[in-house]
């Protein structure tokens, strides 16, 4: 069939099988000076084309490398800053760019990417768990930290598969290690009661207080406002969080997913201290007048001048607290401090999933299955113990 040709599409010819083929010159050989070009295949013409449209765009910038000489480190650096920078989150780029920075560069950068093979993937898998750390501690990483580094390559690896770069994805056949159920740690009752008479006079105990009663996280804590607190009717509504991103700094960003932009229930007492907070941060605008929230964050949780509160400036004060009480618990823990009470009180699971925007009611029971299979043991006994006492009253 004769070659369709239009401007600046490059060489495209329908195969004897049906499918489509073209190809683009992409320079000269130095020693020969013979052209050089680059064959693309496809399904379709149009699938074809727009694999054409996006070398060449390349081509002309001058950034086109060959994936012969192609090596990891360049294609990974690409990879994240040209496909995945626009179409992420900032803080989920940040950590995509920690993982390929940090492990994956380090271990694979220096091959090309046409010779990756599954065994340099598995050695750098089997390296991370058994002494992988970067933050100078012992031991390696945890199977869900090796699965997160997996999720990053396997996806440049599919991207560059889909640009012929790779004929297959050489990290489709490792093997990943198996997950473990992380113990959860949380505050019984007893010790909740502990931490909080130890909160009392911190100047955040009101937030520790909203994230034992409701599990909030700490960002969305931290960019909660004062609009997004209904008094009348006992709610607030998370509708963003404070985050800190390299080179920006503390930054506000709309909540991952819809689920996590939810609507949560106050009790009085929550009620009541939300208002004795707001009554005293109504004495530091007081005293700070017109520096007070210059730029109108309306923060619930904000320093003397209304502005946002360090991320790990307040996680110090908890952790200030907690060691003074005698406790063990990080502050993600208070989120599991508010599920498990709410789950031995008798809280029905999907009203918890709700409130801790968890998407799926099936994900929280799995999250908190050690306290689920702990209170059914209970109710067993409790049943158990019924029915032995009626029989024993029935002779």
């Amino acid at each position: 069939m004769a070659k369709r040709r239009g401007n600046g599409e490059g060489s495209i010819t329908k195969r004897k099988d049906g499918k489509w083929q073209g190809s683009i010159l992409i320079g000269y050989d130095l020693e020969t000076g013979r052209p050089k070009r680059k064959y693309f295949y496809g399904r379709t013409r149009k699938e074809v084309q727009e694999k054409i449209n996006e070398v060449a765009l390349k081509v002309q910038a001058g950034t086109y490398r060959e994936p012969s000489k192609l090596t990891v480190a360049e294609w990974f650096t690409t990879w994240l800053n040209d496909y995945m920078k626009p179409s992420l989150r900032p803080t989920t780029w940040e950590s995509y760019k920690y993982q390929v920075n940090g492990h994956i560069i380090p271990a694979l950068g220096h091959l090309k990417l046409a010779q990756l093979q599954t065994a340099h993937i598995q050695r750098l898998y089997n390296e991370k768990l058994h002494g992988g750390r970067l933050d100078g501690k012992d031991g390696g990483l945890s199977p869900k930290s090796v699965r997160y580094i997996h999720t990053v390559i396997h996806s440049a690896l599919e991207q560059a598969k889909k640009e012929g770069m790779v004929t297959i994805n050489p990290a489709d056949a490792v093997k990943l290690p198996k997950l473990e159920n992380p113990e959860i740690k949380y505050l019984g009752t007893a010790e909740a009661a502990i931490f909080l008479a130890m909160a009392k006079e911190s100047k955040h105990f009101a937030a520790f207080y909203l994230a034992l009663n409701t599990g909030m996280r700490r960002g969305e804590l931290l960019g909660l406002r004062w609009k997004d607190i209904d008094f009348e009717a006992g709610q607030l509504s998370v509708n963003q969080g404070l985050v800190r991103i390299s080179g920006k700094g503390l930054v506000f960003q709309e909540p991952k997913t819809k689920l996590s932009n939810r609507v949560i229930n106050l009790a009085p007492a929550v009620v009541q201290v939300l208002k004795e907070h707001k009554k005293k941060q109504a004495e530091y605008r007081l005293m700070a007048g017109g520096a007070y929230d210059e730029k109108g964050l309306d923060l619930v949780f904000a320093n003397e001048l209304g502005e946002p509160i360090c991320p790990r400036a307040f996680t110090r004060v908890f952790e200030r607290i907690i060691k003074k009480s005698g406790l063990d618990v990080t502050f993600h823990g208070l989120r599991h401090t508010f599920a498990t009470i709410a789950l031995e009180q008798g809280v029905d699971v999907k009203t918890i999933q709700e409130t801790l925007g968890h998407h799926s009611s099936a994900f929280t029971m799995d999250v908190y299955s050690s306290v689920t299979a702990k209170m059914k043991r209970e109710a067993a006994d409790k049943v158990g113990t019924l029915l032995a006492s009626l029989m024993e009253n029935s002779r």
